[in-house]
């Protein structure tokens, strides 16, 4: 999940930069290029490993691993009279499951877009037209083209606009368009929660309808005939990952069609693209930890004078250790999340009272897990209710040993907190 929302928040951010640099051009192969990259970047990113270098900096090992921690999902316990026991919601699964569903509905759909264009492309009969080879429709649709095929009804299409279509349709096919959509749709499948993955496919779709109209008015056609035709045609279009001719946005694609040639200088800003991009999502994965950071460096920098007579004496007792807030390995509970979900679902009780005085809220535990695994120093940074806090405190201190935090290999003391919200419905 947390990957997810590091490639949503690139995805959001690499739009925002295309949109801020590249659209008042005439430069589509470079736009072309940009967008496949914008697509890509946000996957390849999150993964890219740069602890190693960063631990070689004691300032930043809270921000190499921070990341890499353990963050629990709010555990959520409902009262007796509001169902038929205590039920324990993992939030996080549940968005999973939601996300997961849309996935496998977008992907069943897009293989029935794929199963649809298989089918007539086996299906339809094949003619030359102007030294092309085309697939002939029946039905009332307009031309298209997938991969190798162009699509054409030659009975809906007059005489004078055939040369400007195949020349269109020939500029998707020669140029491999087809594999810009289909990976443009795999990727608003994988994100389909985020907008902005949809708006991206649009872009991608707009720019390789204004490659093809560079094509036809390279050809030598009428840039005022093939503006009239295109605004003519009201095709009806069912092949959703097709190139269609008579794409929408007209409007954009005739303002680009009379505009006049960028100056060849400004592709300077195309190679400094990812270069914010790239800094951006650094930042925007490490700020959330940033925080954290600072506390500590605070903490190393508070220097206690220590007397000669003490300077062999260690400065603390392995008692006295100082609990750290994020370390390489984090503790585990026995047999993961999911078991200590489980436990606290099977004993975390409603208080009666609490439930008559109709008290709800989320209590905050606090505990500290010691080099050996055992959970001590329970504390309740969050209050609701003494009859809440202690309820969750007598599960909290129930727990069996946790696997320790490590360390650079060491065993250390580690801080955890788990949230507990009373909810009565």
């Amino acid at each position: 999940m947390l990957y997810l929302l590091q490639v949503n928040i690139g995805l959001i951010l690499f739009y925002a930069l295309y949109k801020l640099l590249c659209t008042r051009d005439t430069f589509f192969h470079s736009r072309r290029f940009i967008l496949m990259l914008s697509l890509a970047l946000p996957f390849i990113l999150p993964l890219i490993d740069i602890r190693e270098w960063m631990e070689s900096r004691d300032s930043l090992i809270m921000l190499t691993h921070f990341d890499y921690s353990v963050v629990l999902p709010e555990i959520v316990v409902g009262s007796k009279a509001a169902g038929t026991g205590n039920q324990v919601f993992i939030l996080s699964e549940w968005m999973k499951y939601i996300y997961l569903a849309g996935v496998a509905i977008l992907t069943i759909r897009f293989f029935i877009q794929v199963a649809s264009l298989s089918r007539i492309i086996l299906h339809t009969p094949t003619k030359m037209i102007n030294g092309i080879c085309v697939k002939c429709l029946k039905t009332p649709s307009g031309p298209f083209s997938f991969f190798g095929w162009i699509f054409i009804n030659p009975t809906i299409v007059k005489e004078n606009e055939i040369g400007e279509i195949l020349t269109h349709e020939l500029a998707h096919v020669k140029q491999k368009h087809s594999i810009d959509i289909l990976f443009a749709e795999i990727i608003s499948i994988c994100c389909w929660m985020n907008p902005f993955a949809w708006l991206m496919k649009r872009e991608i779709r707009l720019n390789l309808e204004f490659l093809a109209d560079k094509k036809v008015m390279e050809a030598g056609f009428s840039s005022k005939s093939y503006q009239y035709h295109l605004l003519g045609l009201a095709y009806n279009h069912k092949y959703g990952l097709s190139n269609n001719f008579n794409f929408s946005h007209l409007k954009q694609r005739i303002i680009m069609m009379n505009k006049k040639k960028s100056n060849g200088a400004a592709h300077i800003k195309y190679a400094l693209f990812t270069l914010p991009a790239f800094a951006l999502l650094v930042a925007g994965n490490i700020s959330c930890s940033q925080d954290a950071s600072e506390k500590t460096d605070a903490k190393e920098e508070v220097a206690t004078p220590v007397s000669p007579d003490a300077a062999e004496t260690p400065a603390e007792s392995p008692a006295e250790e100082k609990a750290l807030d994020v370390v390489e390995q984090m503790p585990e509970y026995p047999g993961g999340i999911q078991e200590l979900m489980t436990f606290l679902q099977e004993n975390i009780k409603y208080p009666k009272s609490a439930q008559e005085r109709k008290v709800e809220g989320r209590v905050i535990v606090q505990f500290v897990v010691e080099k050996d695994g055992t959970p001590t120093e329970f504390n309740v940074v969050r209050s609701i209710d003494p009859d809440l806090d202690e309820e969750a405190l007598r599960v909290m201190k129930a727990m069996p040993k946790w696997k320790p935090g490590m360390q650079k290999g060491q065993p250390v003391r580690v801080k955890y907190t788990i949230p507990v919200s009373f909810k009565l419905k």
